[in-house]
């Protein structure tokens, strides 16, 4: 798929970018102006994600946040959050002094959710640009930087509660409409949000996540005993239970293998309350371990034959990257901005033919020589996305 707006495939990889320099706005004239100083630039963060458990979203706004703090050109990182809540800062505390440093916290506001973001958190904003890095920010902020990662309440429904897509489908384009930069995380998304009138055209702009934050775990080393698995002998799949995720298209795989399939081991929090039900239950072919560490997701990658991904839609899809960079090869459906992310370094079969998985699924269990061939093939593509990138375009974007 060609991309749209002013990106070609290697402008999305460009390392030489300008720094960010801010743009005057009408809308907030009685801000007192910012100057840039040697010191770098400053940002006010919307920080509500780090009050709640940590989900795929959550995740990219840390590497970002993580890669920003990394640059000589930023000063400082407000962390705005809702008062008299507890907050996950292992992940701040976890960089080396230098960076560090540049992040503060700003407690502010007793409200919760996306009250303490319309209300609250616009009054503690003060003079910095806002980042809004996991979809949703405040309506009364203009000089505001929102990160909308897909169109999913819209194109998979199913997945999430009444409640939560009346609010999104209410939020997002009045929000988009507001905010003065508006990014995605694919080709793909931007082209939906678009396409459903979510963004008006050509505001959009592409931020590619990175993915060598896997770089960072240490693999378990007890996990695939505590698991009761051998290394190359299962294929993995990682996902929610939300319909989209379309695991029980490899639970058919599964039985249409007998025999012949490998056993099948599936990870994820399965039982998140705004997603819809998926039946899954452990068979004699059919592993079910939930939620499970990075530590332990990342030795599960490396004694994987294959990850299995056949998700129905994706706005980006990390986990075939970071199956990747294991050097686990990838069978990755051909849904949303898949085809666009992995590219040639996986396997792309149809969402919706379980037999073509069945079948694969049995090719990648029997062939070595394939398997090594994508295992390389993949650690080389997956290698090109790195949250240093990721936040060099970010920068680009908040001009």
């Amino acid at each position: 798929m060609p991309l749209p707006h002013d990106l070609t495939p290697d402008a999305l990889f460009r390392t030489d970018l300008p720094d960010p320099w801010q743009l005057p706005s009408r809308a907030d004239a009685t801000q007192p102006r910012r100057r840039e100083g040697r010191a770098g630039r400053c940002f006010a963060v919307n920080a509500r994600f780090l009050t709640r458990p940590v989900s795929g979203v959550d995740r990219v706004a840390r590497a970002l946040l993580v890669a920003l703090s990394e640059r000589p050109d930023i000063a400082r990182l407000r962390l705005i959050h809702p008062e008299g809540q507890a907050v996950d800062t292992g992940w701040i505390e976890a960089l080396e002094p230098a960076f560090r440093a540049k992040f503060t916290l700003h407690p502010f506001g007793r409200r919760r959710g996306h009250l303490w973001e319309q209300v609250d958190l616009p009054r503690a904003r003060g003079g910095d640009t806002l980042l809004s890095l996991c979809t949703t920010g405040p309506l009364a902020v203009a000089d505001q930087l929102v990160l909308i990662h897909d169109a999913q309440v819209w194109d998979a429904p199913q997945s999430y509660s009444r409640r939560f897509r009346l609010a999104y489908r209410l939020l997002l384009p009045a929000l988009a409409r507001r905010a003065r930069r508006v990014a995605t995380i694919s080709s793909h998304s931007a082209a939906r949000l678009e396409a459903l009138g979510v963004v008006p055209r050509g505001k959009l702009r592409v931020v590619l996540n990175g993915a060598d934050h896997m770089r960072q775990f240490t693999g378990d080393p007890t996990a695939l005993g505590r698991f009761g698995l051998e290394p190359g002998r299962y294929v993995l799949a990682v996902g929610s239970a939300a319909p989209h995720k379309n695991l029980d298209l490899l639970l058919r795989a599964a039985e249409q293998g007998a025999g012949k399939a490998p056993l099948l081991v599936i990870a994820g929090a399965l039982g998140n309350r705004i997603y819809g039900r998926v039946s899954l239950e452990s068979g004699a072919r059919v592993k079910v371990l939930g939620h499970v560490s990075d530590g332990e997701l990342k030795a599960l990658y490396h004694g994987a034959m294959a990850l299995a991904f056949p998700s129905l839609t994706e706005g980006f899809g990390l986990p075939p990257l970071e199956a990747m960079l294991c050097g686990c090869p990838v069978l990755a459906s051909t849904g949303g901005a898949l085809p666009e992310i992995c590219g040639p370094a996986a396997t792309l079969l149809d969402p919706q033919d379980a037999t073509q998985w069945s079948e694969a699924l049995q090719r990648i269990a029997t062939d070595g020589p394939l398997r090594m061939s994508m295992g390389r093939k993949g650690r080389d593509h997956a290698a090109r996305y790195t949250w240093e990138r990721a936040a060099a375009r970010l920068l680009e974007v908040a001009r």
